[in-house]
C-alpha cells in the first residue's frame, strides 16, 4: 500500500487509541509508527533485485518487531512527553496498533 495511506490508517489509530488524553500527539505518533515498516526500503537501496525482494515485508512486518519495537517507542515517547497524562504502557499500545496496521493493509497489495 502507499505511504500516505499507511500514514492515514496510522493516524487514524493513533486518535482511536489515545486521542483523548493527549490530542494530535496521538495523531502525530500513530502516522509515524504507520510508516515505520515500509523504512526496510532504505537497506533495499544497497541490495540486488532478488535480495530486496526478500528483504522487503520481512521481519520489520513482523508481529515479533512490533513486540520488540513497541514497548521501546512507548517508553521514549513517554520520556519526551512526560507531562502529557499518558502513561508508558498507552504509548506502547499506540505505537502497537499503529504498526500492526501496516501488514493489514499490505495484504491488499
Amino acid at each position: 500500500m502507499d505511504s500516505i495511506t499507511q500514514i492515514a490508517l496510522g493516524a487514524a489509530v493513533g486518535e482511536a487509541v489515545l486521542g483523548k488524553k493527549v490530542g494530535n500527539k496521538a495523531v502525530l505518533w500513530g502516522a509515524v509508527a504507520g510508516t515505520i515498516p515500509d523504512l526496510d526500503v532504505i537497506p533495499g537501496f544497497f541490495m540486488d533485485t532478488v535480495a530486496r525482494l526478500d528483504f522487503h515485508r520481512g521481519f520489520l512486518h513482523s508481529i515479533l518487531f512490533f513486540l520488540i519495537l513497541a514497548p521501546i517507542l512507548g517508553a521514549l515517547i513517554e520520556k519526551i512527553h512526560r507531562q502529557e497524562n499518558a502513561s508508558r504502557w498507552d504509548w506502547t499500545k499506540l505505537i502497537f496498533w499503529s504498526l500492526f496496521t501496516h501488514p493489514l493493509l499490505d495484504c491488499f497489495t
